[in-house]
Order: structure tokens, then sequence, then C-alpha cells
């Protein structure tokens, strides 16, 4: 295999990968590209109250179905019960109880999932009503004039549900006289959806978005849209967000089971706050064990996350070193020293950083070319170097605290073995190459640090190095890319300006 086909193989894998796994978790998992970006987190308490009967006692509550929201924490407060979730419920049980009881139980969710998407076969159904002489005929009646004027699932379901409410409408009156005979008004109406060709079924839940305390369980219609499950309140005829309703129960199959009590209860509370969606991505993922969140710097401390925060960003910094040396033909003093730099100016700022770092070369390259006239070999002379720069550090702290110039103690931050390599490099070339190319290769590392610095700033990119690390193998996949060109950089292009002028 040819080297240059090596290369595009590489670069193609790592571009798919870094942009694989960036994808997953912005479609998956919910992490935002943009930083500012935020999401609604409802938290959810179930109230249980019943009264034991002095003996043992289970309580068994069907948990919420979660297929329109994202999970991000479950808890069970309540003293004296032990809890376990067993295929779809929440048991609590205890060897004793007498009296009042409660049970608390808190979940928390947010809106991140899409719609779902299921195959018509895959969606239970209300069970086929049994209709006898006069109500099949009502029934067929209300079935045939909605298919008459709607074909759409949507449609359908809202004329039929319309002609439910209808006070004046003869057929769906006799049918609701007898709709108890069969589970409800609820179960007759997705009963006669089905009939329309629309697969539907009564379902119980929550609508987050009516924080309030004391809520109970409301009903309401899903059907199927294509492949899309749906919402409708059967009450305002309205189709509601799937995403913004927590659905606890299908059909009329009972909630609240107690085992060793009587009068059992349960109601609901719901609180509504906005939080990062990043946030909420990584407690979603870490509730769910999802591995990219595991086996990630997410599963570290705290102390060290905001280590990698910054290392991160260095890789953005050789990506930009590349291009300015590379496609530009940019000359720095060094090959990764306009990324030190920046990394100074994240801490001090970006102009009190310039100031600091010409004076400190500036001095440093003074006190050097006195050095050059004693003819001290190469290390004596770098160690000279560094006694030098530390004496000015102290004394741009010293001087910068007396004039109450605050920016200036930040001198430190300054690697002092880099600072003695530059100014001996600098001094080297001034005396072989002249003061010109001292200030290009300066020059060019200021503007250098300068532009890596604003990319280090920026909210946008941090937040893209740390939400998705996986990007890094976008990076790598363009240095190695540039770094296969060997074409004119920009810069080299003014010798063919007497040809463009025609010349």
């Amino acid at each position: 295999m040819k080297q240059r086909i090596q290369i595009i193989v590489i670069i193609v894998i790592l571009i798919a990968l870094g942009a694989g796994a960036a994808a997953y978790k912005h479609i998956k998992l919910g992490f935002p590209f943009f930083p500012e970006q935020k999401e609604t987190v409802w938290t959810i308490e179930a109230t249980i109250t019943f009264t034991a009967l002095g003996g043992p006692a289970e309580v068994s509550v069907n948990m919420p179905k979660t297929d329109s929201l994202s999970i991000t924490g479950r808890q069970s407060v309540t003293r004296g019960y032990t809890f376990e979730r067993m295929k779809g419920h929440g048991v609590w049980t205890t060897d004793r109880a007498d009296g009042e009881q409660k049970i608390f139980f808190r979940t928390t969710a947010y809106r991140h999932a899409k719609d779902v998407r299921l195959k018509p076969a895959a969606m239970e159904t209300t069970p086929p009503l049994s209709f006898t002489g006069p109500q099949q005929a009502a029934a067929t009646n209300i079935v045939s004039e909605a298919k008459k004027t709607e074909d759409q699932p949507v449609d359908l379901a809202d004329t039929i549900l319309n002609a439910l409410n209808d006070p004046l409408n003869d057929d769906a009156a006799l049918l609701l006289s007898h709709a108890e005979e069969h589970g409800g008004k609820y179960i007759l109406a997705s009963g006669l959806i089905n009939m329309a060709g629309v697969k539907a079924r009564k379902v119980k839940g929550l609508k987050l978005s009516e924080s309030r305390k004391k809520q109970t369980l409301k009903s309401y219609i899903e059907f199927l849209d294509g492949d899309r499950l749906k919402l409708i309140d059967p009450r305002t005829v309205k189709v509601e967000k799937r995403n913004e309703f927590l659905l606890w129960r299908y059909g009329n199959d009972a909630i609240l089971d107690i085992t060793g009590g009587t009068g059992g209860k349960i109601t609901f509370s719901t609180l509504e706050r906005t939080v990062s969606a990043q946030r909420a991505a990584v407690t979603h993922g870490k509730f769910n064990k999802h591995m990219l969140i595991d086996f990630s710097i997410y599963s570290l401390p705290v102390s060290q996350q905001n280590t990698f925060k910054l290392l991160l960003l260095i890789p953005i910094g050789a990506l930009i070193v590349v291009i300015l040396r590379n496609l530009v033909g940019i000359q720095t003093s060094g090959t990764f020293m306009p990324i030190l730099i920046a990394m100074v100016f994240l801490e001090v700022n970006l102009l009190a950083g310039l100031a600091l770092f010409l004076l400190i070369v500036g001095v440093g390259l003074f006190l050097r070319s006195y050095l050059s006239s004693l003819n001290l070999l190469l290390v004596p002379r770098i160690s000279a170097v560094l006694v030098f720069v530390i004496i000015i550090y102290v004394a741009i702290s010293v001087i910068s605290i007396k004039m109450g110039f605050e920016a200036g103690l930040r001198v430190t931050f300054f690697p002092m073995i880099i600072i003695s390599w530059t100014i001996e490099r600098m001094s080297v070339l001034w005396e072989e190459e002249g003061p010109r190319d001292v200030l290009v290769q300066g020059g060019g590392s200021l503007f250098s640090a300068s532009l890596i610095f604003l990319a280090m700033q920026s909210k946008f990119v941090g937040h893209l190095a740390y939400s998705f690390p996986e990007l890094l193998l976008v990076v790598l996949a363009v240095i190695i890319m540039i770094g296969s060109y060997s074409g004119y950089r920009l810069t080299e292009l003014r010798r063919f300006e007497p040809l463009a002028g025609g010349k």
C-alpha cells in the first residue's frame, strides 16, 4: 500500500471515529453542541398513603414509562421499608407497619428523548370492543362519518373524539351511556379509533408542564401516526407533546397494589427547573451507565476534570501552530512556544501578558548581550540567563505591587526555563542573522500565541473540547492531512508577484 493511500485511510478512519462518537453523544445521549443550551428538568415526587393493619406490608407501584423522557435519577425516601425494582414495578416491603403510612418516591427526568418510533405491529392496542344491536350501529356511524372526511390518523382521532364530546350527537350519547360496560369513556374512545384503522390505546400519566402539588394521573389517548407515537387529550381534543408527559400506565391496569393495608392512595407533585443541557446529559449518562460516560473524563474527580479542561485545549493550539507554520508560513521562536505563551495569557489576560512577555524578553536580551562578551560555555551561560530571569520576575512583582499593578504579580505564570531558552535562542539568532530575524520570529510567536489564546478562550471551543473529546481525533486527522502537504506556503507566493503583474 502506497504511503499516500495509508495517509488517506488513516484520515478517513480518524474522522469517522471522532465525528461518529460525537454525533452519537449528541443524538443519543443529549450532549449539546452549544454551551449556552439549557434543558428543562422535572422532579416528580409520588406520595403513597395507606393504613397498615399491624403486620407485614407490601406496596407495589407501576414505575413510569420513560420512552419519551430521559431519566436522570430515581430515589426512594422512606424509613422502615426496603425498596427494590422488579419488572417495571417499585416494591416496598416491611416486616411490621401499623397505622397511617407514607412512602415517597422521586423521579428526575428531562425531555431530551426524541419522538418514539414504532413498527405498527409493535404497539399494544386497546382490545377490540364488542358491540351489540344499536351500539354497533352507533359505533359504525361515528367511525364511518369520520372516515368520509378524514384519512390521516391525527384527523381521524380528532373527529372521533369531537363526536364523543358533542352533547347533540345521538350516537355518541348512546355509546357513552354504556361506556362502563367497555371499561370507561376513554377505553371506548380508543376502541373507536382502532375501528377507524388507527392503532390507539388509553394511557394515564402526568402533564409535566402543569407543575403543581397533589396532582393525580390523567387519562389520554395514545395513537400511532405512521411510525410515530402521538398523544391526544380526549377532553380538549388537543395533541400534546409527549416529551412533556410522563406516562405511568396503559389501559385500566392498577397503578397501586397494597398487601397488609387499606385505603391506598397516590398523589404526585412536580417541580420544574432549568439546568445546563450538558449537565443533564452527563447525569443521565451516569444514571444509565453508558459506556461513553463511565469510561471518560466525567468519571474523574472534579479537580482532575478541571485540569483536563485545559489540557484538552492544547491540541487546538497545536492545530493552529501547524496551520500558521505549514500553510501560512509564519516563523516562530520554537515550535510550541506560542502554545505555552497562550496558556500564560489565559491566566494573565492578553494585553498584560503581551506587555510582561516583551518586558521580560527585552530585559533578558539586554543582560544576555553582556554575557556574550564573557565567552562563557553554553550550560553556564544558560544557567546565568535563568538566574537573570528569576531576578527579573522578582523585580517586576515587587515594582508592580508598589505601583498597584496587580497583573504584574502573575509574571510567575511564564515558564522560566522556556523563557530562558527563548532569550538564549533569540540572542544567538541576533548575533548570527541580525535583529530583523529576531523581530520576525518574536512577532510570529506573539501573533500565533494571540490567535491560540483567542481560540482557547472561546466558550464554544472549550465546550466542544470538554464535552466531545472524541473530536480530537478529527483534529489529529487534520494535522496529519496538513503534514502531508508539500506545496507552497502563503508567504512564499509573494515570489510570483512579478509574474502576476505581467513583468
